[in-house]
This record gives structure tokens, sequence and C-alpha cells, in this order.
């Protein structure tokens, strides 16, 4: 069962910053190898920042979404 609204689960946190931080890995990886960028901080930071985002942007909407995945909608009754 998903989580209710304005409620937020282990499951949902984990899953989350899995597949957040995994996305922007990968994609940040590929664009340095074709780009030839060397692994530094400077070019991995952005790469960090967009993992961050997306996971806070996962929590927020699924801290906004009722059981049902309806989005700014209470639990129906």
């Amino acid at each position: 069962m998903k989580s209710e609204f304005l409620t937020i689960s282990a499951k949902d946190v984990s899953r989350g910053i899995l597949i957040a931080f995994m996305t922007a890995i990968l994609t940040g990886t590929i664009e340095m190898i074709e780009t030839g960028l060397v692994f530094n901080w400077i070019t991995i930071k952005p790469v960090i920042i967009a993992g961050v985002s997306a996971a806070l942007s996962y929590l927020l909407k699924c801290l906004m979404s009722n059981s049902r995945d309806e989005l700014f909608r209470r639990e129906p009754k």
C-alpha cells in the first residue's frame, strides 16, 4: 500500500533516493565520458546537485500524493 496524503514511508524515501541518484550519476558519467572531462570536484558537483534535486522532487511528489497516487487530494473515505 502506498503512503497516505502528507506522509512519506521509508519505502518512498529509499526508492526516491536510489532512483534519483542512480539517474543523475549515470547521466553525468556518460556525459563526462562523451565530452572527455576529467573526474574532479568541479565536474562531479553538478551531478551531485542534480541527484539531490531529483530526490527532493520525488519526495515532495510522494508527500503531496494520496494512496491512490492522486496529487494534492486527501485520502478517499
